[in-house]
């Protein structure tokens, strides 16, 4: 729970830090995790959205980032642009989640660091 509490508040407050490459692929496995669990075929999908088959199989997969495509890809399946981007459970561990804090707790500025400190000293 403790671990949770701070990547949750580190996510949210550093997701500009994140690696492009990182998100893209995130984002792809969200997109792909949404579709399934609605039944939608990539194909009706991408109909739904109006853009081509291989982009949404490119998204998907990652190698693409869907700047122009996203609205259109959350009105398809129904959900706020902001769903598209909770995608915390995809990728992270307890094991993941301790190195990130680690790596990127010294690259947070005074006033976030001061926030974190604060809500770890709470949960003690």
């Amino acid at each position: 729970m403790y671990t949770n509490n701070i990547v949750q508040l580190a996510v949210k407050n550093m997701y500009s830090k994140i690696v492009m490459n990182d998100v893209r692929r995130l984002l792809g496995r969200r997109i792909k995790e949404l579709r399934k669990a609605q039944g939608i075929s990539q194909q009706e999908l991408a109909e739904l959205a109006n853009i081509d088959q291989r982009n949404l199989s490119h998204i998907e997969c990652g190698d693409t980032f869907p700047s122009r495509a996203l609205l259109d890809i959350a009105k398809a399946l129904n959900i706020d642009l902001k769903d598209l981007f909770d995608f915390e459970h995809l990728d992270v561990n307890p094991s993941t989640m301790s190195e990130y804090i680690k790596t990127n707790i010294d690259y947070l500025p005074e006033n976030d660091l001061i926030a974190v400190y604060r809500m770890v000293k709470s949960l003690r």
